[in-house]
């Protein structure tokens, strides 16, 4: 729920239009404690799908703008980015019966005699998705190098050259569609090695681009219903090529 107390914040009114427009936006995408992943290439293909104009680079921008003002908290677990609003508790009402807990860790405050876990990514610092070796520089294209995880290119070329699993073949990650395809594998189906390739890597073979790509990871991982992730995908994937064609006819 959107509290009217949010027109008259001094910290949402330092913000910039577009980390304003960002900031209420992620409200209605955090689970009921108030987090979310983090990335920019899932919050733009999640949050904010059809702002064209935005980049990757724009969108980690205005994070940095809104974790400045200290609006959220913006952190390093592990390998992935998580997202928690600072005052959720105090703007959302959620009943006991009806909560359910998040599946992300909470955000441990850093004190001076206490070391955190939890690493904060600076607007000058490189998070994950943004890594990349130079054994991949020379294969990626500039324009998409900021979009990258260097993470997911290490790991998805592990994963294919595995000759003992079949329906896996060796092949090179160029662009940022294809690590957003592992990417939503690994959210969904970790254990099905086969769906790599043929559910995931098929579906930016079909032309699916890494924004629809993070926005169908989101909506399926949050219905909690869904059992089969991977037979979901690939309904929208057929849903998504039917109406292509449908608009070239």
């Amino acid at each position: 729920m959107l509290h009217n107390k949010i027109s008259r914040s001094l910290q949402v009114n330092r913000l910039s239009l577009e980390a304003q427009l960002l900031f209420t936006w992620l409200i209605s995408h955090a689970d009921d404690e108030g987090r979310l992943y983090g990335e920019p290439e899932y919050i733009k293909g999640t949050v904010v799908p059809l702002k064209e104009g935005w980049t990757f680079k724009d969108v980690a921008g205005y994070l940095a703008e809104i974790e400045k003002q200290g609006l959220i908290y913006y952190w390093q677990d592990s390998d992935r980015t998580i997202i928690q609003f600072v005052k959720w508790l105090e703007h959302q009402k959620i009943r006991k019966d009806r909560l359910q807990h998040s599946l992300l860790p909470p955000y441990q405050k850093r004190y001076d005699d206490q070391t955190s876990t939890n690493q904060q990514p600076g607007v000058n610092q490189k998070t994950a998705q943004a890594n990349i070796t130079e054994d991949s520089k020379e294969e990626i294209k500039k324009s998409e190098a900021n979009s990258l995880a260097d993470e997911s290119i290490k790991s998805i070329r592990a994963i294919l050259k595995e000759k003992a699993t079949p329906g896996l073949i060796e092949t090179n990650i160029t662009n940022r569609h294809e690590a957003a395809a592992f990417q939503a594998w690994k959210a969904l189906e970790p254990e099905n090695k086969e769906s790599l390739q043929t559910t995931y890597l098929n579906a930016i073979r079909r032309g699916v681009k890494a924004e629809t790509i993070f926005q169908w990871m989101s909506e399926i991982k949050q219905d909690r219903t869904i059992k089969n992730p991977g037979k979901i995908f690939n309904k929208k994937v057929s849903n998504y090529c039917k109406l292509k064609e449908d608009d070239k006819s």
